[in-house]
């Protein structure tokens, strides 16, 4: 077959695809030593960066119905201590083990994000004082999904407050940081 009838019968598979792609819009922040990550966010939640007296730079994306949130700090880790998924896991331990007493799990259960840039590991709690409310009170989350991404020198911290963790706002999130919250390199001097 002619390449450009291949090419016309394939194209409205295509567009079909293309159609059926998560829509996201990039945003770029810069987070130290002049480093800048882009973040691809899903349609339909909002963003906003701030940075605190440390120089720390965060991140929230959130569902203006408050159907879930994130917030992803930026940390610097020139030693590498995040690289390994042991130093990844013992600083969510550190940071993170105060949710374990008030949770369904009674225990951390680590997965690995799989991230398409660096490594990434993560938990989820579910709330046990939420479990079986019809209607959950307005702020609270059923579900804080806690995890650590990194690549070389940088370590992302992510939470995310769900109420569930099959709706497609949260899979767009985690594919989000699965995906992206990449740096983005600098032209060329």
């Amino acid at each position: 077959m002619k390449t450009w009838l291949r090419t016309l019968l394939l194209f409205p598979l295509l567009l079909a695809t293309a159609d059926a792609a998560p829509k996201t819009r990039d945003e770029t922040v810069f987070i130290f030593q002049n480093r800048r990550v882009t973040i691809a966010v899903p349609e339909g939640l909002g963003f906003a960066s701030s940075k605190d007296d440390r120089g720390i730079i965060s991140v929230r994306i959130g569902h203006p119905k408050e159907k879930i949130s994130l917030e992803l700090a930026f940390l610097p880790d020139p030693e590498g201590r995040f690289a390994a998924e042991r130093g990844r896991k013992e600083f969510l331990n550190e940071t993170f083990h105060a949710h374990v007493a008030s949770s369904v799990e009674k225990a951390m259960q680590f997965e690995e994000l799989e991230p398409r840039t660096g490594a990434g590991t993560y938990c989820v709690f579910t709330d046990a004082s939420l479990v079986g409310k019809a209607k959950l009170p307005p702020g609270e989350f059923l579900h804080a999904t806690t995890g650590l991404k990194t690549w070389a020198g940088v370590g992302a911290v992510f939470t995310i407050l769900s109420h569930d963790t099959q709706s497609k706002e949260y899979q767009s999130l985690m594919a989000m940081l699965r995906e992206s919250v990449a740096e983005k390199p600098g032209p060329l001097r």
